[in-house]
């Protein structure tokens, strides 16, 4: 009897330790592919800080609408996100590819696709994230060199949704992608912790 106890922990010890091995994957491959964008680092085994490159770019997204073209402006001006992977809503992740040019909506032509590959990603409802926000007029003023957080108006904020750019469209995908499994595993090991004897 003692001996089918301990083969049946056993069973249940590897899929967990399983789960911890693709989560840890999955974060190094979000590092891997957000590294031309900025930084990842790890708070805890649930918990990242995304530092973006300073100053992020201003995304022009084109939407056609009764055949003209409207225009949409989103910067992101974010020196770091705390992102516990619980608070992420998996199904609200969106790609839109987006333009960088001062000149978009001058020179574009239906049809024609962004530079750059905007990600955005919500909360679940109700929760937010912590960030330092910067003002891009005082940063674009600053000379070269290391600054002061100060000297660019940095500030904490909270956020339902923030936005990272990836000027290589395919990096975004394998980020978006890995970032969906990793939200998906951390929140199966928080219902696993939940439901362990003795908790």
């Amino acid at each position: 009897m003692l001996r089918s106890c301990f083969l049946a922990l056993g069973v249940l010890a590897v899929p967990a330790a399983s789960l911890a091995q693709d989560l840890t994957a999955d974060i190094q491959t979000m590092k891997t592919s957000y590294a031309a964008s900025g930084s990842i680092v790890t708070l805890d085994k649930h918990t990242l800080v995304i530092e973006p490159n300073m100053p992020g770019p201003v995304c022009a997204l084109p939407r056609s609408e009764a055949g003209k073209t409207t225009w949409s402006y989103f910067a992101f001006p974010l020196a770091s996100i705390t992102v516990p992977l619980e608070t992420v809503d998996e199904t609200l992740i969106t790609e839109d590819r987006v333009f960088t040019s001062p000149d978009a909506a001058r020179a574009y032509k239906p049809g024609d696709l962004g530079d750059t590959t905007m990600v955005v990603v919500m909360g679940v409802e109700g929760r937010q994230f912590h960030t330092l926000m910067y003002d891009r007029d005082k940063l674009a003023q600053l000379g070269p060199g290391v600054h002061n957080s100060s000297e660019y108006g940095q500030a904490p904020d909270d956020v339902e949704a923030f936005g990272l750019t990836f000027t290589d469209h395919a990096a975004a995908q394998v980020f978006v992608d890995a970032l969906r499994s990793a939200v998906l595993l951390a929140k199966k090991q928080t219902v696993a912790r939940a439901e362990a004897p003795g908790r």
